[in-house]
């Protein structure tokens, strides 16, 4: 009896001294986890960089759009006082308007065109083009003055073939196309020829 109560005094004094003296695991060295630690570290200094530069992007835009719109508003005053001051000077600035006024400013181009086409020097290089054999009842110059319609009669189809290729040839006609011909009286040849004029002749 009196070792059994020994040895569970011992037993005990064991338990005891075990449970006042704590396991420290803290000290233990552990190689395989500073480079995954450094890698954790890593990523998380690029992700903080990321996040702050796109935040500098965000802010930069930001004030660019800013000044856009600034920049936008200030050029739709500027038409608006310019509407404004146009309608009391008298003058319309619609878009019907501004629309006429494009029409009008092509028109008076066309009328200054013809006012300087030179007939003096169309005729005369139409003149060097024109074979022996061959002579022009009708001479006929679109509004634009660069496609002329030449009709007329030949002594035969290889002279109106030969008025074709030196029109091609010649400096101031180019691209002539023979839309007809037709055997006409006392066996001369009609025809009705297509040309382009160029007056700077090149």
């Amino acid at each position: 009896m009196r070792r059994f109560l020994t040895l569970l005094m011992a037993i005990r004094l064991t338990s005891s001294a075990d449970e006042q003296g704590p396991i420290n695991l803290c000290h233990r060295h552990r190689p395989v986890v500073a480079p995954v630690r450094l890698l954790l570290i890593g990523s998380c200094v690029l992700l903080v960089s990321g996040i702050f530069w796109n935040g500098m992007q965000v802010m930069a835009t930001y004030h660019e759009c800013r000044t856009i719109e600034a920049e936008l508003e200030r050029v739709r005053q500027q038409d608006r006082n310019l509407i404004a001051e146009a309608s009391r000077d008298g003058m319309d600035l619609s878009d019907h308007a501004l629309n006429r006024l494009s029409f009008e400013v092509e028109l008076a181009n066309q009328l200054l065109e013809k006012r300087i086409f030179s007939w003096t020097k169309f005729l005369t290089e139409l003149e060097q083009a024109v074979p022996s054999r061959l002579a022009l009842s009708s001479v006929r110059l679109d509004h634009a003055g660069t496609t002329v319609r030449l009709t007329g009669t030949a002594m035969s189809l290889e002279a109106v073939t030969a008025f074709t290729v030196g029109l091609q040839d010649h400096a101031t006609f180019r691209d002539p196309v023979l839309a007809q011909h037709r055997a006409g009286v006392n066996g001369l040849v009609e025809f009705d020829v297509t040309v382009r004029y160029r007056r700077d002749g090149v």
